[in-house]
């Protein structure tokens, strides 16, 4: 088995394109990869929970769904820190989820220690 970083830099402004990055890092987990998210730009705005709730892509899903197979995977999801705050993303939206905020150093960790990485 693989282990894959998913870079999700989409958010809800083009949701066929980060949809289908949640949707493949859900089939990879679920195929017993080990897959990772890390969620930048406006792709951390997927972490918000009306987002979550909303989201459902064109042939891709529904990100509440996807989100609840990765947290049962064990998939965690990074987002970060610097696009929060750019973007209004407060600790209160990350509550009770599985995500971690980091610094983007940590990008550059994770691209480096997996074998592949996809980016949406």
């Amino acid at each position: 088995m693989s282990s894959i970083l998913f870079h999700i830099t989409s958010g809800p402004n083009n949701i066929s394109k980060s949809m289908l990055g949640f949707l493949l890092a859900r089939t990879a987990s679920e195929e017993g990869h080990e897959v990772e998210i890390f969620l930048s730009g406006d792709g951390v705005q997927l972490i918000r929970n009306t987002i979550i709730e909303n989201l459902t892509g064109l042939g891709t899903g529904k990100l509440k769904e996807h989100m609840s197979i990765l947290e049962k995977n064990g998939v965690v999801i990074y987002v970060s820190s610097m696009s929060c705050e750019n973007r209004g993303i407060t600790d209160k939206d990350l509550e009770g989820k599985k995500v971690r905020k980091v610094l983007p150093k940590t990008l550059l960790d994770l691209v480096l220690s997996t074998d592949k990485t996809l980016i949406y």
